[in-house]
Parts: structure tokens; C-alpha cells; sequence
């Protein structure tokens, strides 16, 4: 071969070189692109599923606070009323003197068996 044959084909061999180091350097950021895309899909879905998770937990906490806020209301309800009995109670044994009645002083009368006539 003369010698301008062999540098038509270097070059050729070379053009031929750099060509394939492009695609292969354009599908290396192809597939970097494509990673990243389909590792940020994920991600959004990962994220979503955490955000709705943690929205649901929200609502049940809610929930569950205004159960225990009606409880608590109920339970001072409740002790305002044992409270006001024991003051009742007391007053009733110092102030008059009041005793409870034993067990045999009490009589319970029942409404229902007494016949109309």
C-alpha cells in the first residue's frame, strides 16, 4: 500500500475510533440520565407514600386528642361532682350534726309492687 493509502485508512480507523468513544461517551450520560430520571420517579413515589403515611397518622392523633379532650371533660365533670357530695356530706355531719344511717335503719321502698285501688 503507498503511503497515502495508509493514512486515508488511519484516518479512517481513527474517525472510526473517536465516533465510537462518542457514543459510547453519549450512551454513558444516556444512561446516567436515565438512572437518575428513574431513581427521581422512585424517589417521588417513596416520598408520596411517606407523605400519606404520615398524613394518616396525623389524623388519627387528631383524632385520638379530641377523644381524650371529651374524656378529660368528662372526668373534671366527674370530680366537681364527687367533690361537691364530699362537701355536702361534710357540711351535713358538722354543721347539722347528720349521721348516715346504719344498715338496718334504712328502708327501701319499691314504687312498682303497690296496686292502684
Amino acid at each position: 500500500m503507498n503511503a497515502a493509502a495508509r493514512l486515508f485508512n488511519q484516518g479512517a480507523l481513527s474517525r472510526g475510533w473517536v465516533v465510537s468513544l462518542f457514543l459510547t461517551h453519549f450512551q454513558f450520560k444516556l444512561f446516567t440520565f436515565f438512572f437518575l430520571l428513574l431513581f427521581s420517579a422512585l424517589s417521588m413515589v417513596y416520598v408520596t407514600h411517606l407523605d400519606r403515611d404520615m398524613q394518616a397518622r396525623l389524623q388519627q392523633t387528631a383524632t385520638e386528642q379530641d377523644r381524650l379532650h371529651v374524656q378529660r371533660g368528662q372526668l373534671l365533670l366527674e370530680k366537681s361532682s364527687l367533690t361537691m357530695q364530699a362537701r355536702i356530706e361534710t357540711l351535713a355531719k358538722d354543721k347539722l350534726g347528720m349521721v348516715a344511717p346504719e344498715g338496718k335503719a334504712v328502708i327501701i321502698i319499691n314504687l312498682k309492687d303497690q296496686h292502684h285501688g
